[in-house]
């Protein structure tokens, strides 16, 4: 999707409440205030959301070659 969402849209847009929202601005999600109101471009969103996702895919890796590792030494 490509644009900006205020806060509200923002948070249905990503399916989490307006705290989780502020809490992500506060760990490093990029917004842009003009003159009082807040917009979220819908990529800045869901490129947060994937670098989780990268994370947890790498973690998954590690975790998958280990216990390869271990049946083999077993």
């Amino acid at each position: 999707m490509q644009g900006f969402a205020r806060l509200k849209t923002a948070c249905e847009y990503a399916d989490i409440s307006m705290t989780t929202l502020k809490n992500w601005i506060r760990d490093g999600l990029r917004c842009t205030r003009i003159k009082g109101i807040v917009l979220i471009k819908y990529s800045d969103i869901d490129n947060y959301i994937d670098q989780f996702s990268k994370d947890l895919d790498i973690k998954a890796s590690a975790i998958a070659s280990e216990v390869m590792n271990d049946l083999q030494l077993a």
